[in-house]
């Protein structure tokens, strides 16, 4: 079985902390391992992983209003999160939803628009198979990726406990390391001496390019962490992808991609094979070659040639 969840914005701070809140018990019977399928703004952007079991919990407060009271009974479930390459948009599949929808409590309409009256339902296997279908392998990818991916959470989490517990730290460097974690603060900083556009899109608004560190967050030494050059601007799509190690560069701006990335999303996204980005600067290929060793392609392994994508789809490959 398979959950739906139909996520105001409001709520999206669930997202961020890893979990799901609800004041209806059903979601007592929530197994580790099941999908969620996350629903917001007319599409389904978000799949989630059962992470453990449901325990009873407060509501955290986010706003006014009786809805965002703290502490109305419920549960709160740990969910495994993450973004999806090619979002969903159910109004566009209409037609082959409507005979799957269930009679009653519904998260959808048969117009494919979010139900507002039902936040929360469990779906059947016909109704989760037809979503699996049209996420055209994402699932199966997710699935697949999804140990790595908890395992460097994980990781991050630890190394930020032990940063907080250093003795000796003083406040404000502790504050820039963490806000380094999350490309933010002085680390953002330092990365746009180096860089001041998207490297693989060439988007040039700040405002939507995210900063992430060559080499991750939780190997980093202090310095490290802060250094400019340690650092690249990337729009969301492409981050995800680079953090994940699907994507990395040669020294000179050669654009590498991971052997076991579908074939398709790049193409979506109107990159051609093979792509030059632009040499770097000396200072970012030391940590360039430690994101092509560490990190690139570490899930699964095997590299392809920029210009092949005769590959097997995810979803046939998962079976």
């Amino acid at each position: 079985m398979a959950w739906w969840v139909n996520l105001s914005q409001a709520r999206r701070h669930e997202l961020d902390a890893g979990y799901l809140w609800s004041d209806d018990p059903v979601l007592e019977r929530a197994q580790p391992g099941e999908v969620v399928y996350v629903y917001t703004a007319g599409r389904i952007a978000t799949l989630g992983l059962v992470a453990g079991t449901a325990f009873p919990a407060g509501k955290i407060a986010t706003g006014r209003g009786r809805s965002t009271r703290r502490g109305a009974a419920g549960w709160r479930l740990p969910v495994h999160f993450e973004e999806l390459l090619q979002p969903l948009r159910p109004r566009e599949h209409a037609a082959v939803f409507k005979p799957l929808l269930p009679a009653k409590h519904s998260p959808l309409r048969p117009s494919g628009d979010a139900n507002p009256g039902v936040a929360l339902a469990r779906i059947d296997e016909r109704l989760a198979e037809l979503l699996r279908t049209l996420l055209g392998g994402q699932q199966e990818e997710l699935l697949l990726m999804a140990p790595t991916l908890r395992s460097a959470e994980r990781a991050d989490d630890v190394a930020e406990h032990a940063l907080r517990a250093r003795p000796g730290l003083d406040a404000l460097t502790r504050k820039r390391l963490l806000a380094a974690r999350r490309g933010l603060g002085v680390f953002r900083d330092n990365v746009e001496r180096y860089e001041a556009v998207c490297r693989v899109s060439g988007l040039p608004d700040r405002r939507h390019l995210r900063a992430r560190h060559i080499k991750p967050w939780r190997d980093c030494n202090d310095r490290e962490k802060l250094d400019g050059a340690n650092g690249l601007l990337l729009s969301p799509h492409f981050d995800q992808l680079f953090e994940r190690g699907l994507i990395s560069f040669e020294d000179d701006g050669g654009l590498l991609v991971a052997r076991h990335l579908n074939p398709a999303v790049l193409p979506s996204w109107g990159v051609t094979l093979p792509r030059n980005v632009g040499a770097f600067h000396p200072a970012q290929c030391e940590y360039l070659a430690y994101h092509r060793e560490k990190v690139f392609e570490q899930p699964a392994g095997g590299r392809r040639a920029p210009g092949d994508v005769t590959i097997e789809a995810a979803g046939k490959a998962a079976g």
